[in-house]
C-alpha cells in the first residue's frame, strides 16, 4: 500500500510539476472532489506538505469542490421534479409536511448527512426535490463542508507528523495515509455490518 501511494504521489507530482501553477493544481483538486472526496483531501494535504501549493489554497480548492458537489445534489433533486411519475407520487400534502420537518431541522440534517456515509445523496437530493429554501441550505452546507474539511486536514497533518517521526515515512505519504486508511475503513466496516445483519442467528 505504501509503495503504491509513493508511486501515485511521484506520478501526480510529475504531472503537476509540468503544469507548474498553483491555480491549475487547485483546479485539479476541486475537480477530484467530484469523483473521490477522500482522495482529493489526501492529495491536497500531500501537495501542500510538498510545497506544490499553499495550505490555504489547497484547503479552499478542496472545500469549494466538495461544496459544489453537495449543491449539485440539491440541483439534481430539483431537476427530478420535472419527472411526471415522481411528481405524482411525491408532491402533495405529505411532501409539504416533510419539507416543513426538514426546514425545522435543516442544520441537523445537513450535518448528519455530511458525517454519516451514504446519507448525503438521499438528504440533499430530497432537499432539492422538496424545494427546501436554497439560501439557508447553502449556508449550512458551506458550514458543514468547512468544518468537515478543516477537521480532516488537521487530523491528517497531526497524525501524519507522528507517523513521519515514528516510522520514518516521507512527509507527503505520512500525511495522506490517515485519510486513505479512513476511506478504506468506512466501506469495510459497512460491509462487515451488512454481512453480520444478513447472517442467520443461531438458536
Amino acid at each position: 500500500m505504501l509503495s503504491g501511494l509513493a508511486d501515485w504521489l511521484a506520478w501526480s507530482q510529475a504531472v503537476l510539476s509540468g503544469m507548474a501553477t498553483p491555480a491549475v493544481i487547485a483546479g485539479v483538486l476541486a475537480l477530484t472532489t467530484l469523483l473521490l472526496e477522500d482522495l482529493a483531501i489526501a492529495a491536497g494535504v500531500a501537495l501542500a506538505t510538498q510545497g506544490a501549493i499553499s495550505w490555504a489554497l489547497s484547503f479552499s480548492a478542496v472545500a469549494l469542490g466538495i461544496a459544489l458537489g453537495d449543491l449539485g445534489l440539491y440541483a439534481l433533486g430539483l431537476g427530478a421534479r420535472r419527472l411526471p411519475a415522481l411528481r405524482r407520487r411525491l408532491v402533495g400534502e405529505r411532501a409539504d409536511w416533510t419539507r416543513r420537518q426538514i426546514e425545522q431541522r435543516l442544520l441537523t440534517a445537513v450535518l448528519l448527512a455530511r458525517v454519516i456515509p451514504g446519507l448525503r445523496l438521499a438528504t440533499y437530493t430530497a432537499c432539492g426535490f422538496l424545494r427546501v429554501p436554497f439560501v439557508p441550505f447553502t449556508a449550512w452546507v458551506l458550514l458543514a463542508v468547512t468544518l468537515w474539511t478543516l477537521g480532516l486536514y488537521a487530523l491528517s497533518a497531526a497524525l501524519g507528523q507522528a507517523l513521519a517521526q515514528q516510522l520514518g515515512l516521507p512527509a507527503p505519504i505520512a500525511v495522506a495515509l490517515p485519510i486513505l486508511v479512513l476511506a478504506l475503513a468506512v466501506p469495510l466496516v459497512r460491509s462487515v455490518r451488512q454481512r453480520l445483519a444478513a447472517s442467520p442467528t443461531r438458536p
